[in-house]
């Protein structure tokens, strides 16, 4: 079942009575985002939505057979962002996006730093990707 917790609850209402014991998965926006996060995918809230949308047009029969792991999770977000559209930015847009987004890296890297604190990975990661996005701005 995908939708709001209200949807949920309706539906479940709907189908079974109250006495039914049952035991219920929840993949929730935070749990797709943290996993995306771990296979250093940035997602959106439209990928969030699309492969919550991808996890309910899985077969009932398959779900029951082999349950949806986080295996199956990574493969549909890999899916979604393999999907996602590719867009032309003009190059000195793209270089003011970058600047932007290293100085707001930066900021949170150094107040890690200040504070004693270790950098966290996912500030580390976002770095290295504008390190990739500048090195492709330059060939």
């Amino acid at each position: 079942m995908y939708g709001t917790r209200e949807i949920v609850c309706r539906l479940l209402s709907e189908l079974y009575p109250a006495e039914t014991p049952m035991n219920l998965i929840v993949w929730t926006p935070a749990d797709i985002e943290a996993l995306a996060d771990g296979m250093e995918y940035a997602v959106s809230e439209q990928d969030i939505k699309d492969v919550l949308a991808r996890l309910d047009a899985i077969p009932e029969e398959e779900r029951l057979e082999s349950g949806v792991s986080a295996s199956a999770v990574m493969d549909l977000i890999g899916q979604v962002k393999e999907a996602t559209p590719a867009v032309m930015v003009p190059a000195d847009l793209l270089e003011t996006l970058l600047t932007t987004a290293e100085q707001a890296l930066w900021h949170r890297e150094w107040t890690a730093r200040d504070g004693n604190h270790p950098v966290p990975e996912s500030v580390t990661r976002r770095l290295a990707d504008t390190a990739k996005v500048r090195a492709l701005l330059k060939n």
